[in-house]
């Protein structure tokens, strides 16, 4: 498969779930597997993590809950295997980071943080949807939004999506306009990439992750 089809096909997957950006309540185990719930009531913003030149496609969320006044980054992004077309290496994580590391506005954001919690990599058969997955080293991002004016969204609903042995469901309700998003995360870089920032509008929504154990 070549390398932008491959982008469009994980972006494809990956695109219902970009929108939702919530502060996370504990993860719970459930077999070898996680399964995270998140809330989120405030300001957020959202991206699309693509690198054209490794063929890297994924999505990235975080948000303030003004309730409970923290804040949470969630995050999954697929590379290529560059000799088998079968298969790909998912990066996968979400947790509590400083309140410090985010900021938002109207117009703008900045997150900068090296992740407090393990990241997931999990070795993917993009056919199959055969997958194993093991604990791996935090990621470090330093990313930043600005609104380019291009449109805007109010969505409120319900949605489950499922990207290997990732399943995220969501109900809830916000606004959110578009944005381009330059800068780095661990290895790759970010160079206009679309994204959101996005208001709840005093709305509490949630949304629920799970990490399949390995089969």
């Amino acid at each position: 498969m070549k390398t932008k089809m491959k982008i469009l096909s994980i972006l494809t997957l990956l695109s219902a779930v970009i929108y939702f950006n919530f502060p996370v309540l504990p993860a719970k185990a459930t077999g070898g597997g996680t399964k995270t719930t998140i809330r989120m009531n405030g300001l957020s913003a959202d991206m699309f993590l693509v690198e054209e030149a490794t063929g890297t496609a994924g999505f990235l969320n975080v948000g303030r809950d003004e309730i409970a006044n923290t804040t949470i980054l969630d995050f999954s992004y697929a590379t290529p295997d560059t000799v088998d077309p079968e298969i790909v290496y998912l990066i996968q994580g979400s947790g509590e980071i400083p309140n410090s590391a985010f900021t938002i506005s109207s117009t703008t954001a900045h997150l900068a943080v090296t992740t407090p919690f393990p990241s997931h990599y999990c070795v993917v058969n993009f056919v199959t949807a055969d997958y194993d997955c093991e604990d791996s080293t935090p990621i470090t991002f330093d990313l930043t939004w600005v609104k380019n004016g291009y449109g805007s969204i109010h969505e409120k609903g319900q949605r489950t999506q499922t990207f290997g042995p990732v399943t995220i469901k969501f109900k809830g309700e916000y606004e959110s306009v578009t944005a381009l998003v330059n800068g780095s995360w661990t290895g790759h870089i970010s160079s206009d990439n679309f994204g959101n920032l996005v208001d709840s509008k005093n709305n509490t929504n949630i949304r629920e992750i799970t990490l399949a154990a390995n089969p």
